[in-house]
């Protein structure tokens, strides 16, 4: 008999209570946000597009509409008749923000025709996991006339990478990949939070003892040296490394204390946040794949999205920018060329090395990663070879950013009382079992390290190591988004430092 709606009301909290009274706070999303909307006359309409949890296109207006993904096709396959009208409605609308876009872009490209230029630059960002569309918003209130200033178009892109919306899909509608709802979805989210719960307390004497480890080395650092690395790799060209100021005494005392005092408390956090958050990490990596391919490409029901604008290689809505912004630049007035300056955060990184490996032919000029999510193996299998292909072209540059490794080791979280260290430190210690050091974080200097042949290789990559102990600079995995990452005293700045 199928669940009554109390049951079922019922079922889905019992599903979900203890990882969204846990994890929502571990992850920095425990705030709910809505999304931006923007009016007509809004300049930031211009810049800022939104994708869904299926990787359709999410308007950020205040005429909100929603894809009908999973829930169409199931009901088409019983037989019942569907109306397509919403979706085809839905990407229309999103063309409709591109043409204005695109207009925008036209319009800015004979202006600078006009002062004599002749690049159209533009500034693509891609955020990480755990952000929310507002945090895009927020950026954009911050910087975009910087931006301007300084002669980009920037467009964000915002994806639903939030804990709770990662978590909700793992327990109620994802099963082995694709979307399964129905009567049994709640009670198989019981199930699996219990599973979850029980494999991070099996796993918990491994991560308790990477995670032990971890905080010991941090702790340690000022014994070892505070840039205990850099001195075997300073004289590399492809690598700048600020000096580091030394901890004071102070300091030190306070991170030790804070490891010692509340490690109890850790002793019960550890395993949740093993067994719930690699689940969470499992549904945000299906996110970064839907904004390329979405589940309704692979199953057959994407025309009543994109009609006869469906293209094989996916029509998500980066998909779909990046068509638009190809076919823009076969159109833009003569003598004028674009120019994408690339940059990914965290899981953007993902996003990046996707569109390089899916879009090769974009204008790349600049290519910046910032603590990338991604493996070490997916940078060398899809940004490598293109950057190898592009060597002549002296434009062309690769930047890795990295906080410098105590900085990565010692990043607190919620007062001590969950495992330290930065998402990427999660990521490599608990939340994924990596089977070789290149399917570790790139976005990790421990890691990034072992790139530097690859980046002398292609001649025109390169790696960056923000100093420890300087709030000048990125010190947390979150922090990069709050600086000016688009210019190149922040995401290099050692012909300056050397010129200084």
């Amino acid at each position: 008999m199928p669940a009554t709606p109390s049951v079922t009301g019922r079922a889905r909290l019992s599903g979900v209570l203890l990882l969204a009274a846990s994890l929502m706070m571990v992850s920095g999303c425990a705030r709910l946000f809505p999304k931006p909307q923007y009016d007509q006359n809004d300049p930031k309409r211009l810049h800022h597009i939104g994708s869904d949890l299926n990787g359709a296109y999410d308007p950020y207006s205040h005429q909100q509409a929603n894809f009908k993904s999973m829930d169409r096709f199931q009901a088409e396959r019983r037989g019942a008749v569907v109306a397509g009208a919403g979706n085809r409605n839905l990407y229309a609308r999103y063309q409709a923000l591109l043409d204005d876009i695109e207009a925008k872009m036209l319009e800015r490209a004979r202006q600078e025709k006009g002062r004599g230029g002749d690049t159209l630059k533009v500034l693509l960002f891609f955020h990480g996991g755990l952000n929310h569309p507002s945090y895009n918003d927020e950026r954009l209130d911050r910087y975009l006339a910087e931006m301007e200033c300084d002669g980009f178009y920037p467009l964000y892109v915002s994806w639903r990478s939030g804990a709770f919306v990662s978590f909700w899909d793992r327990f109620t509608s994802v099963r082995n990949g694709g979307v399964a709802r129905g009567p049994m979805a709640p009670v198989r989210g019981t199930v699996y939070t219990l599973s979850d719960t029980l494999s991070g307390l099996v796993k918990f004497p491994e991560t308790g003892w990477d995670v032990t480890a971890n905080s010991i080395a941090a702790a340690d650092a000022r014994q070892r040296g505070m840039d205990r690395d850099r001195p075997d790799y300073q004289d590399d060209e492809a690598l700048y490394w600020p000096e580091s100021e030394p901890y004071s005494f102070l300091d030190q005392t306070l991170y030790r204390t804070g490891q010692v005092v509340p490690g109890v408390v850790r002793l019960v956090t550890t395993p949740a946040v093993q067994g719930l958050g690699t689940p969470a990490w499992s549904m945000m990596l299906r996110r970064t794949k839907h904004l390329t391919t979405m589940e309704a490409d692979v199953l057959g029901y994407n025309e009543d999205y994109c009609g006869d604008d469906c293209a094989v290689e996916g029509n998500g809505v980066v998909a779909v920018l990046a068509r638009r912004l190809d076919e823009l630049n076969r159109r833009l007035p003569a003598g004028m060329t674009m120019e994408i300056t690339l940059v990914g955060h965290s899981m953007g990184a993902i996003v990046a090395n996707e569109l390089v490996s899916l879009y090769p032919q974009l204008p790349y000029k600049t290519i910046i990663h910032m603590g990338a999510a991604d493996s070490s193996r997916n940078w060398i299998d899809k940004t490598y070879p293109w950057l190898k292909a592009h060597a002549d072209d002296p434009k062309v540059a690769f930047y890795n950013l990295v906080l410098h490794p105590t900085s990565e080791e010692r990043e607190v979280r919620g007062y001590f009382l969950i495992p330290n260290g930065s998402l990427l430190v999660w990521l490599d210690d608990m939340l994924t079992q990596p089977d070789h050091m290149l399917d570790r974080r790139s976005g990790r200097w421990t890691n990034a390290r072992h790139l530097l042949p690859f980046y002398r290789d292609a001649g025109n990559a390169y790696l960056k190591v923000f100093p420890a102990n300087d709030d000048s600079v990125p010190r947390n995995h979150g922090d990069f988004g709050k600086f000016r990452y688009w210019r190149e005293d922040f995401y290099w700045g050692r012909e300056q430092e050397r010129a200084g």
